[in-house]
């Protein structure tokens, strides 16, 4: 399943894309997210220059994955691609849900957040729209909660 969790900034987006990272791996559920970095005029922030895989990718390197004990990570050299693509080309774990943070425009089901009856308006424009989350009227997820579980025990 993938889900994408879409809003303005600031509106709770990660908050909740932590709060359900945390319920589906209390189902036992396999999870990976992608996140949209929304600063148009400054990119993503990499891992610190001095450590070795990052000397190889400022020397030019295309990838560079470095394994640890528990994790790997991989920082890899791309043109602007859509979500589909990086779904296709960088989720490479098998997972039974992922989580998307932004891409407002692409084509998957969606929870929308605001904060502002303003901005829900608006984005309830937005296509496959699955749930409205407003912070002012469920401020602990107890509605949230019962709709999001019955959407992950499908996935077990």
């Amino acid at each position: 399943m993938i889900l994408q969790v879409v809003g303005y900034k600031n509106s709770g987006k990660t908050t909740l894309m932590q709060h359900i990272v945390r319920q589906a791996k209390s189902l036992g559920l396999a999870v990976a997210t992608v996140k949209h970095h929304g600063h148009q005029k400054e990119d993503i922030a990499l891992q610190d220059d001095d450590v070795d895989h990052m000397k190889h990718f400022n020397a030019g390197a295309d990838q560079s994955i470095v394994q640890g004990n528990d994790y790997q990570q991989t920082v890899t050299r791309s043109a602007k691609q859509n979500l589909s693509e990086i779904i296709d080309q960088s989720v490479t774990i098998d997972c039974q849900l992922i989580l998307v943070e932004g891409f407002k425009q692409a084509m998957y089901p969606k929870i929308i957040v605001a904060r502002e009856a303003t901005e829900m308006e608006e984005l309830s424009q937005l296509t496959e729209v699955k749930y409205q989350l407003n912070w002012d009227t469920d401020p602990e997820l107890q509605h949230f909660d019962q709709w999001l579980l019955k959407e992950l025990e499908g996935l077990k």
